[in-house]
């Protein structure tokens, strides 16, 4: 159990400043070049991928420090990889705006579920199996995109793919980073890097007023409110529990569902726990004692700031690559996300797995019922089974 203990600058450790500095690195290295297929599909200009880029890390970085300073726990906040990731092909059809209205609904739904003391309740509703299919559905199609690059840039891309296995072997941690930067190293090596138009520059937020478009309740709100809760909440809590500490669910529910109500109209969709990089600020890396450790997220919500204050420059570099370098770091950066969900949806369903395996092929599928897409239906479809099923049970 975790040991109380005041807040202190004197529980600062050089262990808790390299592990916060790392988290943030190894975060930003995959799911973040993911927006840019995001902006591809959407039509969104520079500087709103930079808004985008800002307000995530500037909003996740008062909760991280906020609720790390707070608790005295190990509390790390980012975007919903699942989520960005759903965007890419969710966003199609819609103007900006009416995902901006989205974003607002989703974080209103979550932030209501805090104050409620329901998070509990609405996670025992669905079924985890359901869940981790959606999520394996919405995250393949990434993994497809950055093998295909082969065809065009078989150097880039095998290079990549090698050095993902290869260091993985020795460091899952730093794997994906150094897929970025061998990619980056190789790019410029071939001459496939176009660093002309890099510069230094401070990111400008760009405000869209919100508009509300039925459809895009049920194609973006409501398929984002469901893999921020099960994708990012239940997962990045359990690696907090994992570690010993007892996090306030509804306290945390309620804190990034209104920060990022704050932020949605300068392009953030879902701040949230993450449970990605949660172990490196909560593990015995940052720090030998439990109670120390929340200086490591203290610290990484201090470059979260950093980051997001240079988005523009980080908008301009991932732009001078080629295309097919992104999409390989994309799909790199989540195999392991892609491998662990469908493990989890198998697993969860041992007597049957035919329901996950229809919510997954439903959710990687084009299908359009009433102008509203796959994962909407994948959701429906497996809660309606599951329903069936536990009535039957309880019926025999």
């Amino acid at each position: 159990m975790q040991k109380k203990s005041k807040t202190s600058f004197s529980d600062i450790s050089l262990s808790a400043v390299i592990a916060g500095i790392t988290a943030i690195i190894v975060g930003y290295a995959g799911p973040t070049v993911i927006i840019f297929q995001v902006a591809d599909n959407a039509a969104l200009s520079d500087g709103q991928i930079a808004s985008w880029l800002w307000a995530y890390s500037i909003g996740s970085a008062l909760v991280t420090i906020y609720a790390s300073w707070t608790t005295r726990q190990p509390q790390i906040m980012a975007w919903s990889t699942p989520g960005i990731a759903f965007l890419v092909f969710a966003l199609d059809g819609y103007d900006f705006s009416d995902a901006v209205g989205a974003f607002l609904v989703s974080n209103l739904v979550i932030l209501l579920i805090g104050y409620l003391a329901w998070f509990q309740k609405v996670m025992a509703l669905i079924p985890i199996s359901v869940a981790a299919a959606l999520n394996a559905g919405i995250l393949l199609p990434f993994a497809l995109q950055g093998i295909a690059g082969w065809k065009t840039e078989p150097q880039i891309v095998v290079s990549m793919v090698l050095t993902f296995f290869v260091v993985r072997f020795f460091s899952p941690r730093w794997a994906v980073a150094a897929v970025l930067l061998v990619g980056g190293v190789v790019c410029v090596g071939m001459g496939k890097a176009n660093m002309d138009g890099f510069v230094f520059a401070m990111a400008t937020p760009i405000f869209t007023a919100p508009t509300f478009d039925l459809n895009a309740m049920f194609d973006i709100a409501i398929p984002l409110t469901v893999l921020a809760l099960t994708g990012q909440y239940l997962p990045g809590l359990a690696v907090l529990k994992s570690y010993g500490y007892q996090p306030d669910n509804d306290r945390i529910v309620k804190q990034c569902g209104f920060v990022s109500m704050l932020f949605a109209p300068f392009g953030c969709h879902n701040i949230n726990p993450s449970s990605m990089i949660a172990g490196i600020v909560a593990g015995p890396e940052a720090h030998e004692d439990l109670g120390k450790r929340y200086w490591a997220s203290i610290v990484a919500g201090g470059v979260y700031i950093v980051f997001g204050t240079l988005a523009t420059s980080f908008v301009l570099l991932f732009l001078s690559l080629p295309a097919e370098a992104i999409m390989a770091l994309a799909g790199i950066s989540l195999l392991a996300a892609i491998a662990h969900a469908l493990n989890t949806a198998m697993r969860e369903e041992v007597d049957d797995i035919v329901t996950p395996t229809a919510v997954f092929i439903v959710a990687i599928s084009d299908v359009e019922i009433l102008s509203i897409g796959s994962t909407f239906w994948a959701i429906v479809i497996g809660l309606v089974i599951s329903i069936f099923q536990r009535y039957s049970r309880a019926s025999v």
